[in-house]
């Protein structure tokens, strides 16, 4: 039988799924037009030469970098998600790359330049099956206490990335700890008027950015130094500029390549995705939770994967969301993925026609620029929030802005999630367990160790863990509830399990269930299992155990206790001893 035809209705949702400019694009508002104008014009303003450093760490010409920047953004705007987010190559993607190509690949520039673009394209490809895969919801994984951290690592790390070309020292590179370093050893080489310079582009944006939040000064920064360094003379006191950028439009072709340069070019492949990816999604998610709106993981693998398929058909390098570079546009006021294609247009009239314009921009002004562009993402509050709410989850988002200082981006997200995974394995296979108590005047009941005013019935102890029932806590349940029968002051004859908070279960808790029924049974206790949900009640079923638990109709506490207590029982007030709260 042939699957029924979509109609247009269902086209049309699963086009603006594929394609969210189909859905953001008309209900954009005129009135974000001058927001979206001055962030893409600064960011390409920002990006040009910041293109052509990480094309040189990873061993390629200028033009990649700036290729890269070009083709990506026109990608990510078709097919991205996040309004503020800036693609392009990082600095880590661009050390992953030179580290990856350095095994392949001799000292032959033209055959280098060809094997970087195939990664490109490698790298995409993987990132489309994903998304035809679905993994998107692995990022998942990463709390919100670890992008916490991440940011205020990822700020301090881009921070620390620019000491270099704000103090006028050369060499400054590697690792967090290696850049601190290396300065502290070299301050001797400052050079006081790129200082000087610097400096004062940090302290004219934070004071100019209080007066006139919605002015560009960055740009207007960025104009000033240029105009400085032409019509004054501090063109001879030492000061870099970012020099001659070439000029011309990416030649768009396949990579000439064989199956021996796919086979050994996987492995970096698989690493540069994992890299751009979680990296990517870290910004993503920074920015969409501070402006409070959704993104959808899946489709920012299409989006990263189009983006360097396309950058790889262009000669240009593997790129993935850009923190700094998100960051300035963020600050400069992106409202929608329009910023981009603007920065887009931009960058490929100036690669045109007005690359000399920017010949002469100072680096320590670009540093100024990335220093204040990212300060705002350390989130002194959240942190502090956090401790006092949260003090695990502190510990987590701190260990996340450490890894991403020691060890670096990629490394700091990925210990944070593990050990946001681990907290999450520790509490499912920790679970607390309560004795309940029936509310006065009620049929209903809860915890006594927080309601000890509650009525308990002598000889009849109801137990309840709140958690689902699994292997790897089935365990310490059966203990816990073991544990409490000894504490009770007088002899227990009915046990009411309520798993009403046990919403799944296994085929080792049905097993550890039939034991302990077992057990209890030569002590003279008789178990019970009330509130069974429908998902644990179907799985006893399956399993034959439903005639030894009774579960047939679904029973509450209170009518397990009454048949219970038909035989002249009464309810007591007072508490019987409760398990120690974890």
């Amino acid at each position: 039988m042939s699957a029924a035809p979509q109609t247009k209705a269902e086209s049309g949702s699963w086009l603006k799924r594929c394609l969210p400019i189909l859905d953001w694009a008309p209900k954009y508002q005129s009135k974000w037009l001058g927001a979206d104008l001055l962030a893409g014009v600064t960011v390409a303003a920002f990006c040009i030469p910041e293109s052509m450093a990480y094309a040189g760490l990873a061993g390629l010409p200028p033009q990649a970098g700036l290729y890269a920047s070009l083709l990506a953004v026109f990608a990510y705007v078709l097919f991205g998600t996040s309004k503020q987010a800036a693609i392009g190559p990082t600095s880590a993607l661009a050390i992953l790359v030179a580290t990856g190509l350095a095994g392949v690949v001799s000292h032959d520039p033209a055959r280098y330049g060809e094997l970087a673009a195939l990664l490109a394209i490698l790298v995409g490809l993987i990132a489309i099956v994903a998304r035809v895969l679905r993994l998107g919801f692995l990022v998942n994984f990463i709390s919100e206490s670890v992008l916490t951290g991440f940011s205020a690592g990822a700020a301090i790390y881009i921070a620390t990335t620019q000491l270099g070309k704000l103090f006028g020292i050369e060499g400054a590179t590697g690792e967090f700890t290696d850049r601190i370093l290396y300065i502290g050893a070299h301050l001797g080489e400052t050079n006081l008027y790129a200082l000087g310079l610097g400096v004062f582009g940090i302290v004219f944006l934070l004071v100019t950015e209080k007066l006139a939040p919605k002015v560009p000064w960055a740009l207007v920064l960025v104009a000033l130094s240029i105009l400085l360094m032409i019509f004054t003379a501090l063109n001879t006191t030492g000061i870099k500029i970012t020099g001659q950028i070439p000029t011309g439009l990416p030649p768009m072709k396949v990579p000439s390549f064989t199956m021996a340069d796919v086979q050994a070019l996987l492995p970096t492949a698989f690493a540069v995705f994992l890299l751009s990816y979680v990296e990517g999604m870290g910004v993503v998610r920074t920015f969409a939770a501070k402006h409070k709106y959704p993104v959808d993981a899946n489709q920012e693998l299409l989006a990263v994967g189009a983006a360097n398929v396309l950058c790889g058909l262009g000669a240009a390098q593997p790129v993935g969301c850009s923190m700094s570079r998100s960051a300035v546009n963020d600050e400069g006021g992106a409202k929608t993925p329009l910023a981009g294609a603007i920065c887009g247009i931009l960058l490929g009239i100036i690669v045109l026609f007005f690359t000399g314009v920017f010949t002469n921009l100072p680096e320590p002004v670009l540093a100024a620029v990335v220093i204040i562009a990212v300060k705002g993402l350390i989130d002194i509050p959240a942190l502090v929030r956090l401790y006092r709410v949260s003090p695990k989850e502190f510990w987590i988002a701190l260990a996340a802005m450490l890894g991403v200082l020691v060890f670096g981006m990629l490394e700091g997200v990925m210990i944070g999630t593990v050990l946001s995974l681990l907290m999450l394995v520790w509490r499912a296979s920790n679970p607390s367990t309560v004795l309940l108590g029936r509310i006065p005047g009620s049929e209903l009941y809860s915890d006594l160790a927080r309601h000890p005013e509650n009525e308990t019935i002598p000889g009849i102890m109801v137990f309840r863990a709140n958690a689902g029932l699994f292997y790897a806590n089935i365990a310490k349940i059966k203990d816990d509830l073991l544990d409490a029968i000894e504490r009770q002051p007088a002899p227990v004859k009915l046990v009411v399990f309520d798993l009403s908070s046990s919403p799944y279960s296994d085929i080792a808790a049905a097993e550890m269930l039939l034991d302990l029924q077992a057990e209890l049974q030569e002590r003279g206790i008789t178990l019970k299992l009330s509130n069974l949900t429908g998902e644990v009640r179907d799985l006893l079923r399956r399993d034959g155990l439903d005639l030894k638990f009774d579960i047939g109709p679904r029973a509450g506490v209170e009518s397990i206790v009454r048949e219970w207590s038909a035989n002249g029982g009464k309810p007591v007030t007072g508490r019987l001893s409760n398990l120690p709260q974890s």
